[in-house]
């Protein structure tokens, strides 16, 4: 393990010492599904982050934004994604299949299970198979879900034999990736949107999904950004248009453009914001941005329809 708590405590934009309360989403999910007491939730996140921090001291761990279910508040999630996941397929239509990619500790996963998704059509992938095994603690749920359903490693940007991804080539309807494509640059991201492509199913007769969040910008472009390591990376934001043109770029490529007969691309500009609850500390709202502002949450989902 790579940490101390001296390390972890040295930027409070990284990393904040305390936890106040859980948000009641998660109240729920930890007490109803995992079985953790109400008055021992707040002790059993804060040692499972601390545990995670010293292996990965990334801010989205640091600050507790795993805390949060990003695909449930996403505008597609009741009637496109928890919808076709809890109903009983007929006989003569193809069963879904949810893939939750950089899923990190499976926290949207879990909430799919808590709100009523069937368990067999879901699954997850991550590049770092350290996050698996913590999501079981998190949820003490090993005994509830099926290992071989967590594929790691999943490296969007491999094209190895062994990469674990492969098994779901050409049989995922419903494509989960937040906070993943502002991870790479724009090159990057084309390989990414590939990779997604080949994964998604191309014979259901009607629009597959692919839909997240990322960090976006009223001001598209690459920016740099230091890293845990304390280098420097190079990434890229988009706004609603950049974004609809990447998915056109690699659409049209000569390796998919007679296989893909529609691409309809949407997306939401949010400003993502805390505000304080009394009993569950601060909450994260989404609001229309304000004025000149530039970094933005953008929710997205992308339909592709194959010949």
């Amino acid at each position: 393990m790579g940490g101390t708590n001296q390390t972890m405590s040295s930027n409070p934009l990284r990393f904040q010492e305390t936890l106040e309360a859980l948000p009641n989403a998660l109240k729920q999910v930890l007490t109803s599904y995992s079985g953790v007491l109400e008055n021992e939730q707040v002790e059993h996140v804060l040692k499972l982050r601390n545990e995670a921090y010293s292996y990965f001291p990334y801010p989205c761990i640091g600050m507790f934004r795993f805390l949060e279910f990003d695909l449930s508040s996403h505008f597609a999630y009741q009637d496109h994604v928890l919808l076709p996941l809890q109903q009983t397929a007929p006989n003569s239509t193809i069963e879904p299949l949810f893939l939750d990619l950089g899923t990190c500790f499976g926290q949207d996963l879990r909430k799919l299970v808590f709100d009523g998704a069937s368990v067999d059509r879901l699954w997850a992938s991550d590049i770092e198979p350290k996050f698996i095994e913590l999501g079981f603690k998190l949820f003490n749920d090993a005994h509830k879900l099926p290992r071989d359903h967590f594929l790691c490693p999943g490296n969007l940007l491999s094209n190895s034999p062994e990469d674990k991804l492969r098994l779901l080539d050409d049989k995922v309807t419903i494509l989960h990736m937040t906070a993943v494509f502002h991870l790479f640059s724009l090159e990057d991201q084309k390989t990414v949107a590939d990779r997604c492509l080949r994964l998604l199913r191309k014979d259901t007769g009607g629009p597959v999904l692919l839909l997240g969040s990322q960090v976006g910008s009223t001001i598209p472009g690459p920016y740099q950004s230091q890293v845990a390591t304390k280098d420097y990376t190079h990434k890229y934001r988009h706004d609603e248009q950049t974004w609809k043109e990447l998915w056109q770029d690699v659409c049209e490529r000569e390796s998919w453009k007679d296989k893909i007969k529609n691409v309809d691309v949407k997306s939401k500009m949010l400003h993502r914001t805390q505000e304080r609850d009394p009993e569950s500390g601060n909450i994260t709202v989404f609001k229309q941005p304000e004025p000149g502002s530039t970094l933005i949450w953008q929710m997205f989902a992308v339909w592709v329809t194959f010949s």
